[in-house]
């Protein structure tokens, strides 16, 4: 039993000592340069969803989401531009009509992992009418190469059109990729 707790110690030991070299001597950049650097950033998704309405699931329109973002390794300030592909019916509402929709938010990553908390307040442009509300979703970024990386999302929008969930509750899934710039 004393041998494994030497034996992880000295792992440990061995890992913190290379991190620390690799920090010193790695690049010509400030220790708060690398440690706070994401600068701007372009996401570009694919989603399709579901709605669940009246004890009912519906399929929602496809959809594409372009999201500028700018920001620190921990935090990043959105800009979604999101419109629907397809106009459908979904259970006599307008929710799946064409839209365009602007979703200003922000997402908050934890240290080290791929994985984000996304939050945002969509302002949704429909042709004679206009809806708002409040997206949250979770979802990671996978890093390919230094500026490329594979975007998963999930969503769900509660929006004055569906009564703040009481009408209706969407739920969005997303794949794409991501630009670091």
């Amino acid at each position: 039993m004393t041998k494994n707790v030497w034996l992880v110690g000295l792992v440990v030991l061995l890992l913190s000592t290379a991190g620390v070299a690799q920090a010193e001597g790695g690049s010509s950049r400030s220790h708060a340069e690398n440690s706070n650097a994401y600068g701007w950033g372009l996401a570009f998704t694919i989603g399709e969803g579901m709605y669940f309405i009246d004890g009912d699931v519906y399929r929602g329109p496809v959809s594409l989401e372009v999201v500028p973002s700018f920001g620190w390794d921990w935090f990043k300030f959105d800009l979604g531009l999101y419109t629907t592909l397809e106009s459908i019916k979904i259970a006599g509402t307008n929710v799946g009509n064409w839209n365009f929709t602007f979703r200003p938010g922000g997402r908050v990553t934890p240290p080290m992992l791929p994985l984000y908390g996304r939050i945002a307040f969509p302002l949704q442009l429909q042709k004679h009418n206009f809806d708002y509300g409040v997206m949250l979703g979770i979802g990671a970024d996978f890093p390919v190469t230094g500026i490329l990386g594979i975007v998963v999302e999930v969503d769900t929008t509660l929006s004055d059109k569906l009564r703040w969930g009481g009408d209706g509750v969407p739920l969005e899934f997303r794949v794409g990729i991501s630009l670091r710039f």
